[in-house]
């Protein structure tokens, strides 16, 4: 795969299927991720958002079946495509460097400072795990940048959730990624940080040109951040598009099954 800074980067999806067994999760799910997208995926649980997110990162389990894998593309200033390669046929220290994957749940079982965490995010750019000058400029720069300096020499066995939360995605930054991939990022938040978090989000996507790509539950955080949306109804395929054009209560309708009502501008809820 081709690096090169005056290039950029685009995931592409189209007609993807997978499944474990005879158990189908995706149905032709097609969609795009462009640097600098804030795109929100939700879905009742068990549509195969966290599927969906995994194959894009190509961490999935061995036993999914796919058909139609993602794609990387480089695109040149021209808007020609240069380069187009699977996602899964990356090395895996070349797909870190342009994906940055966070699951959905971690508990670090050793003692690790923040900072610690932090700096392995460039374990892909480093030399028999040696890291470079560079490796900790960067990290240095983003703990300043998401105001973790009081928190850098603290074991992460002795953080808040929102706080781990923070220091998970600054772990993610510091891959210096063209997209991140983060499963559920709110989940278990309290409605207070919940907002705080996704306007970070928002930030880094506009900031730092990174194409993000959440799972979420909270319809109306939708509305308040993303570019765009990917509704993910279970079995069917996808709806896609531009938030102020998909998310509507057809389509909300469609994806979770049940009736939601527009009770005033950017607020939706479930019709009882």
């Amino acid at each position: 795969m081709i690096f090169d800074e005056d290039l950029k980067y685009k995931i592409t999806v189209e007609n993807l299927f997978a499944k474990y067994k005879s158990n189908k999760i995706l149905n032709g799910v097609s969609f795009e991720v462009l640097q600098g997208d804030l795109i929100c995926l939700c879905g009742p649980n068990g549509c195969g958002k966290s599927t969906l997110l995994s194959v894009l990162a190509a961490v999935n389990d061995n036993d999914l079946e796919c058909q139609n894998f993602p794609q990387i593309q480089t695109i040149e200033k021209t808007g020609n495509i240069k380069e187009s390669i699977f996602i899964k046929d990356l090395k895996r220290k070349d797909c870190a460097k342009i994906i940055s994957y966070m699951g959905q749940n971690e508990n670090s079982i050793w003692n690790f400072s923040v900072y610690d965490v932090i700096l392995s995010g460039r374990f892909a750019y480093s030399k028999n795990g040696s890291y470079s000058k560079e490796d900790f400029l960067i990290v240095d720069e983003i703990i300043e940048e998401l105001n973790l300096g009081e928190l850098k020499n603290r074991s992460v066995h002795n953080l808040s959730g929102g706080e781990f939360q923070k220091v998970r995605i600054a772990r993610s930054l510091a891959q210096t990624p063209k997209f991140m991939l983060l499963d559920e990022p709110a989940a278990s938040l309290d409605f207070v940080f919940e907002p705080k978090l996704m306007e970070l989000l928002k930030n880094i996507a506009k900031s730092k040109n990174i194409g993000i790509v959440l799972s979420i539950h909270n319809v109306n955080q939708i509305e308040n951040f993303a570019d765009k949306v990917i509704m993910l109804p279970k079995g069917q395929k996808n709806v896609f598009g531009n938030v102020k054009d998909v998310l509507n209560e057809e389509n909300l309708k469609l994806t979770f099954g049940v009736d939601f009502v527009c009770k005033e501008i950017k607020s939706f809820q479930l019709l009882q």
